[in-house]
């Protein structure tokens, strides 16, 4: 007789199920990685926004100064932290709510400030900058 015996085939099932346990955690995470480009598009055009803004009105808090609220793929919301100063500012990227980057623990925020300054952090607050910004 030819042909797969029921053994055969439930030992190449467990394989595949095996292996698709571990790539389908890898293929996630690169995913994610891949989408925290968008936030860093989006505080980059913002940090341009706000020198625009200080260039026209040497302020950064004028109320004409507004950034972008989405990011160009729309994984992240863009936000002025603190700009209560006419003196500096710091823009912040979270995780659209209810976007597919919201499961993104390891890097749960992106900040930048007017001097260049540039931090991340999980989402219980630790820093996780050298993780999540490209070197």
């Amino acid at each position: 007789m030819r042909g797969i015996t029921l053994v055969e085939m439930m030992v190449t099932l467990a394989v595949v199920a095996i292996l698709a346990s571990i790539a389908y955690p890898l293929y996630t995470s690169h995913v994610q990685q891949s989408r925290r480009g968008d936030a860093w598009q989006a505080l980059t055009a913002a940090q341009s926004q706000m020198e625009q803004c200080y260039a026209q009105y040497f302020a950064y808090n004028n109320a004409a100064c507004t950034v972008s609220a989405s990011s160009p793929g729309g994984y992240y919301q863009v936000q002025v932290s603190s700009a209560t100063t006419a003196s500096g500012y710091v823009l912040t990227a979270t995780p659209a709510a209810g976007g597919l980057q919201a499961a993104d623990t390891t890097c749960s925020s992106f900040n930048v400030s007017n001097s260049g300054l540039r931090s991340a952090a999980n989402a219980q607050g630790s820093d996780t900058s050298s993780t999540c910004w490209p070197h």
